[in-house]
């Protein structure tokens, strides 16, 4: 995905409701609008990742901005899929498979999706079982998971040492849970960026854990709520690193000249 501006044929194309890359005979049996389809059978779905030929359009993705996706197949009307169905869609070999509208993904149809080498951008995620996160750490392409607001240690190491997840954790606000500090123990290791830019409310037994990865990124520790350790241990008051201390204070140069 790339940034890029809208051309005006593209405005047209999309304000009228029709898919730049539907071919005609998709489009007597499915909406013109790849978005607007919530449901497919397998057989529809094999079709259109073999006949559709992809859309150029813009996403807009939280923390991040809108980014331009290629040749994409986009599917963000689906709210539910199965392995049956995410298996025909992995077929699709053009550009990034958009399938934003799901709220749950089954291990099974998340090793299904994880077959496909493309981008594969799954943002309606709120959270992943520990079996998706480890089919989807496999995938080739790369992962767009920028919805996540929880996740548990196996999931986030899984996530963490995938090649392809971007680490953007934008929806991300808060670590509450009691295993707070092994959730940020396992995205300390992740082998990319990792990104918080919402990050709210955290213990200082887990930001200490947090911040063991040094190109982390997160907003100003003055904006923080310092909360106690939700697994009940003693709070210690958090130490700023030199090196933390630094970059924050870049941060808020940065900010003072915009």
């Amino acid at each position: 995905m790339h940034t890029r501006r809208v051309s005006l044929f593209l405005i047209a194309v999309l304000a009228s409701g029709l898919s730049p890359g539907l071919p005609r005979s998709l489009a007597d049996a499915l909406p013109k609008d790849t978005n607007k389809i919530e449901s497919l059978t397998p057989e529809q779905a094999q079709k259109l990742a073999q006949e559709f030929r992809g859309a150029d359009v813009p996403v807009e993705f939280k923390g991040v901005g809108t980014l331009w996706c290629f040749q994409c197949l986009p599917l963000n009307g689906l709210k539910s899929i199965d392995a049956e169905l995410a298996k025909a869609l992995a077929g699709y070999a053009r550009g990034p498979l958009l399938l934003n509208g799901l709220t749950t993904l089954s291990g099974d149809a998340a090793k299904a999706l994880a077959q496909r080498e493309g981008e594969l951008s799954l943002n309606g995620l709120t959270t992943l079982s520990d079996e998706a996160a480890k089919a989807l750490a496999q995938h080739k392409g790369t992962l767009y998971l920028n919805g996540l607001t929880t996740l548990s240690p196996q999931a986030a190491r899984a996530l963490s040492a995938g090649e392809k997840w971007n680490g953007q954790l934008p929806s991300l606000t808060a670590f509450v849970s009691p295993d707070s500090v092994a959730v940020a123990e396992a995205l300390a290791t992740t082998k990319g960026p990792l990104k918080l830019p919402s990050l709210k409310k955290i213990s200082p037994k887990t930001l200490t854990a947090l911040i063991k990865k040094k190109d982390v990124e997160i907003p100003l520790i003055e904006s923080l709520e310092l909360i106690s350790e939700p697994d009940g241990s003693a709070t210690e008051d958090f130490v700023i690193p030199e090196w933390l201390e630094e970059r924050q204070k870049q941060q808020r140069a940065a900010r003072a000249a915009q």
